[in-house]
């Protein structure tokens, strides 16, 4: 039996503790260099957060994740999008 984690949250603390090293970390930033969207991907384990973070939590993204400019999930075909740099 195989399973997959798919989660969509908005809990901030719950994002920092799906986290793991064996994944990968993208994130968005507002036109204010906000955090505004964090995707967490791994083999099993998708994990979007919609939502602001607080400045030490931002920090860490920063350092471990990847800014991108477009995070797409598309539940319905199995894959996720990543864009980095322009979306024109």
């Amino acid at each position: 039996m195989r399973f997959q984690l798919i989660a969509k949250i908005t809990d901030q603390e719950l994002l920092r503790k799906s986290i793991h090293e064996l994944g990968t970390v993208f994130y968005v930033t507002d036109e204010k260099h906000n955090i505004v969207k964090v995707v967490y991907f791994s083999g099993f384990r998708l994990v979007e957060y919609t939502g602001a973070v607080d400045e030490n939590f931002a920090k860490r993204l920063q350092v471990e994740g990847h800014k991108v400019n477009l995070i797409e999930v598309d539940e319905v075909q199995g894959y996720v999008k990543i864009v980095q740099g322009s979306t024109e």
